[in-house]
């Protein structure tokens, strides 16, 4: 056995190096919150698709992606963009470290499809009756744009855009030359400029060689369009026929001739994309917010430490090392995987810290109760984690599946959360009940862990005491449920009258519309003095939240709508202005279209949904298995669904207080919190019914139901406290000093405040709930259907199958559960020797 320790610390020594050295090779990609840039969403326009294309979609927009991939790295620039699929019509592109929005929109947008028209409408030397005239040089979108104008009207120019603008292309017939003609473009140098140079394919080579000899010597003009504006116009010389190659005339900027070439060469796009969302993030903003949340944990993994040090001694010390190794084996998973990390994400993190700890606090109590009933260290130990067991394998079950509902519905920070946290917590398990596991046995075995004394026996400050009395004495949990009722309705009550009165402030995301950022500098206005500048510039339904101190102070505006401009940037600026501010006062923004904004909402409401769909199956599955089958599980999960649903409505009727107090938003990070205490608050619930189980297997006779509940919940309160307050803590650290953002800081208070709404709901709310269902069910079928019923039945009948299989003569043995539906015989001692309970 001590050799198998030996190997097995040599296993963890090597995975500790191996992570360590790729730990040390692989950056850190940060997300755009931390290190600032543009992030767009875009929508294919699938009208614009061929019959055959929309049949083959999935191959469309891959062909869409690899070019947007090669426009983000060689027209951009962008070293470590990405760009990502959504859904089945959606692209989202991130262009970390970029702070020209109007370029990347220009570059992105496009659809990079060069036609060569004859301008058959345009007058000449020879033609001089014709309808258009023209060739001013200007720009539109930032681009340059040839402005023409009528003859009959030479004053009035015709901008690029303008419906008379296309319907000029329009009359100019088919073109002569399209994208796919075009072989290869590059860069030729003229004088002390460049201009794009043209290369064919033989087939476009011969189209454009059949158009020059048709009108050879007439000064027919070449117009080159790219997204129906044209970029450049120019006759063709007397006795010159074109061929193979072409120079777009002009005078151009160098960066836009380079532009211009990576975008032809990377190819047209096969879809014309609809800009839905886009954002930009001021980087001296995330720096600021990333120093503060590494702040926040180092102080809340300092605490972590200290707690289980100080708490439980010896095995204390063993659960820092394993939270070491869970550290550095998540950070490097993530680091493998690519995953972003965003400040969320880092928050994410900086939880699933604390919430790895919960599973050695399960144990450690654990192992404290089984010594204080006399066990030995071994056997108090092997105990310890197998009865944990249930209880932490189910509870992590429960947070994976809320996460993997934010995964498949979130995107960005949201996404980045999940990510994280999905990782941690499988990596959690790992650490917490194998390696601390490992380490535990090899201490003791070694002699360095063999005194009792360093297990912190005479701890007992959080209930403790409570359990040690709970055979003898219980809390009346069961007796005064309605108090305990009447005490969540009081709190809940406040939070719905907010909701009613519009408390609930949506951000950008749900209402759709314009969220800019404003550096506040010295200007001392309130929230309610800038939202009364909005109203007086026109902009009605506006809100305002502020964050930050001193210099580094920011407005955060939310706006539905701006009238007189459809252009995204000159929105935010008179957004802006009509507050009090200068353009140059915008430090960031993003717009949210309709289509972002429904689907926010619809994936809102699945996410609470499926969550608790998926929470609701999973306990009655693993409930039932242990007892009665699928129908008697779903009391547990009803019963965890009711206290759930204590925790969501204090959680939102909160949001509506802070929203009334402080304008703050929900968002999808708000979403993300909801979720995330739904998953939590069901880790409580199940480490008290985990108890509850056991104890049906093990009642004590003459024990009503009531009694066994209140016993159960005895037992588990200081183990409830425990697992909540370390993550408790880790969360005040985050809104104090770690939240640079107003929806961080709303998203760790939420987080907070569902955290002790589920840790009261799961003590006080859903025992009490499981008591008065199993009551109704003794009303409506009588006492064999409650819970003490059912499992007398089935020890009956397991009795009866043991004495069947046992061969004649040999004496019975008495049962004893040790998990989820595993009854196991106990094991017959020699007389003297204290019997280990497997």
């Amino acid at each position: 056995m001590q050799s198998r320790s030996y190997i097995f610390l040599l296993i963890v020594l090597g995975l500790a190096a191996l992570s360590g050295w790729i730990f040390s090779r692989e950056q850190v990609k940060y997300g755009l919150d931390v290190q600032g840039g543009v992030r767009f969403t875009y929508e294919m326009d699938l009208s614009s698709l061929t019959q055959d294309q929309r049949q083959s979609l999935d191959l469309v927009r891959a062909n869409t992606i690899r070019i947007m991939n090669s426009r983000v790295s060689s027209a951009l620039g962008v070293v470590e963009g990405t760009v990502q699929p959504k859904g089945l019509d959606q692209i989202i592109v991130e262009l970390p470290g970029e702070t020209d929005i109007a370029k990347a929109r220009g570059v992105l947008s496009t659809t990079a499809s060069i036609e060569f028209y004859w301008a058959k409408t345009v007058a000449t030397r020879t033609a001089g009756f014709r309808k258009y005239t023209g060739g001013e040089i200007g720009t539109y979108n930032g681009s340059p744009g040839i402005y023409f104008s009528l003859r009959a009207n030479a004053e009035k120019l015709i901008e690029p855009g303008a419906p008379e603008y296309l319907e000029m292309i329009r009359s100019w017939g088919e073109p002569i030359l399209q994208g796919g003609d075009l072989k290869r473009a590059s860069a030729q140098q003229v004088g002390g400029g460049y201009q794009p140079y043209m290369e064919f394919t033989a087939e476009g080579a011969r189209k454009l060689k059949s158009w020059s000899q048709r009108v050879l010597n007439r000064g027919e003009h070449l117009a080159a369009v790219l997204d129906n504006v044209v970029i450049s116009i120019a006759p063709v010389k007397d006795g010159v026929v074109l061929s193979d190659n072409a120079i777009i005339d002009g005078t151009f900027d160098t960066g836009y001739v380079k532009t211009l070439v990576d975008l032809l060469n990377a190819g047209a796009l096969p879809v014309t994309l609809k800009e839905i969302q886009s954002e930009k993030v001021d980087p001296t903003i995330g720096k600021q917010a990333l120093s503060m949340i590494y702040q926040a944990g180092t102080w809340a993994f300092g605490f972590t430490i200290a707690f289980l040090l100080i708490y439980y001694v010896f095995p204390g010390f063993v659960a820092m090392l394993a939270l070491a190794l869970y550290a550095l084996f998540t950070i490097t998973a993530l680091k493998l995987i690519g995953a972003t990390f965003s400040l969320a994400a880092i928050a994410g993190f900086i939880l699933s810290v604390g919430m790895a700890v919960d599973a050695n606090i399960l144990v450690f109590e654990r192992l404290k109760e089984e010594l204080r009933g006399g066990k030995t260290l071994a056997a108090a130990i092997e105990l310890g984690f197998k009865r944990a067991l249930p209880a932490i394998v189910d509870s992590n079950a429960c947070t994976i599946l809320t996460s993997l509902v934010l995964m498949i519905l979130g995107t960005g920070p949201v996404k980045g959360f999940a990510t994280t946290l999905i990782i941690g917590v499988a990596i959690s398990l790992f650490t917490a009940v194998t390696i601390t596991r490992s380490l535990l046995k090899f201490f003791v075995g070694s002699g360095l862990g063999a005194n009792e004394k360093w297990y912190g026996l005479s701890r007992q400050w959080f209930g403790e005491k409570l359990e040690a009395e709970a055979d003898r004495r219980q809390m009346p949990i069961v007796q005064k449920r309605n108090v305990f009722f009447l005490i969540s309705g009081l709190v809940i009550l406040p939070g719905l009258i907010a909701v009613g009165m519009g408390g609930i402030k949506r951000n950008v995301e749900f209402l759709g519309g314009y969220e800019v950022s404003v550096r506040m500098g010295d200007r001392q206005e309130t929230t309610a003095q800038l939202v009364a500048n909005l109203e007086k510039a026109g902009i009605s339904g506006g809100n305002v939240k502020l964050a930050g101190e001193g210099s580094n102070r920011l407005a955060y505006i939310t706006v539905g709508e701006v009238k007189g401009t459809d252009d995204v940037e000159a929105a935010k600026i008179k957004i802006a202005e009509a507050a009090g501010f200068t353009a140059g006062d915008v430090a960031g923004g993003q717009n949210v279209g309709p289509t972002i904004q429904q689907e926010m909402v619809r994936n809102a409401i699945l996410g609470v949904i499926i969550s608790s769909i998926l929470i609701v199956l999973y306990l009655a599955i693993r409930f039932g298995f242990a007892l009665g089958g699928f129908p008697v599980g779903l009391r547990f999960s009803f019963a965890v669904i009711m206290a759930l649903l204590h925790d969501v409505l204090l959680v939102v009727g909160l949001a509506a207080i802070f929203g009334f107090a402080l304008g703050w938003e929900i968002s999808g990070l708000f979403v993300t919190a909801m979720l995330t205490v739904i998953g939590f608050s069901t880790h409580d619930s199940i480490v008290i019914f985990d108890r509850i189980r056991e104890n049906l297997r093990r009642h004590i006779p003459g024990e009503d139901i009531g009694t066994l509940i209140n016993r159960s919940v005895t037992q588990s309160i200081a183990r409830s406290i425990n697992t909540s307050g370390v993550v408790i803590v880790s969360l005040i650290l985050l809104i104090a000093i770690g939240s640079a953002t107003p929806d961080l800081k709303f998203f760790n208070t939420v987080m907070l405040c569902g955290i002790v709404a589920g840790t009261y709901s799961s003590i006080w709310n859903a025992a009490p709930i499981l008591y008065v269902l199993d009551r109704w069910f003794a009303k409506s079928r009588g006492e064999h259907a409650t819970l003490l019923g059912i499992t007398a039945q089935e020890l009956k009948a397991q009795r009866i199958l043991s004495q069947t299989a046992r061969p004649a003569g040999q004496a019975s043995e008495p049962t004893e559960d040790t998990g989820y539906g595993q009854v196991r015989r106990r094991k017959a001692k020699p007389t003297g020797e204290q019997e280990i309970e497997d």
